[in-house]
């Protein structure tokens, strides 16, 4: 008996299975980057998002001498208590109900000096329990000279 040779369509179909394999391996491969790379700006833009927020709280901060009651005229949803102001936002960034929420903005208090003119206070961002942004603010509220002084 006699083996006959392999035939020419035989090692084509072998090579075609073969580019396919890689095909759908290199296929599956750039999925998964591009479904990382979604992951990541969705993340970066949440926090850019956060960011923002957070630099016109401390504005307001500023511009309003660390008065909570001034800035919360400007958020009528938002909510104080003590030294503690509280800021709600939806998925897309605009002020709600603390029940409608994906976000919150808190700015405390944390205390003051030289003489009750400098306030300080911390601005966190967060999404849940997870915190988006974070950072320190403080206030100079100057001296009242009066008059005849």
């Amino acid at each position: 008996m006699r083996k006959s040779p392999p035939k020419r369509s035989d090692l084509f179909l072998l090579e075609l299975i073969l580019a396919i394999f890689f095909f759908t391996l290199a296929s599956a491969v750039c999925i998964r980057l591009f479904v990382q790379a979604r992951t990541l700006s969705l993340e970066s833009h949440k926090e850019d998002q956060a960011l923002i927020c957070a630099k016109n709280i401390a504005a307001l901060f500023e511009s309003r001498e660390g008065s909570l009651l001034d800035i919360a005229e400007k958020f009528s949803q938002s909510r104080i208590a003590d030294s503690r102001l509280e800021i709600y936002y939806d998925e897309d960034w605009e002020p709600c109900q603390d029940n409608k929420s994906s976000y919150l903005l808190t700015l405390v208090i944390s205390g003051s000096s030289y003489e009750e003119h400098l306030l300080k206070g911390e601005i966190q961002v967060s999404e849940g329990q997870n915190p988006l942004c974070t950072f320190d603010v403080s206030c100079y509220i100057p001296i009242e000279i009066k008059a005849g002084d």
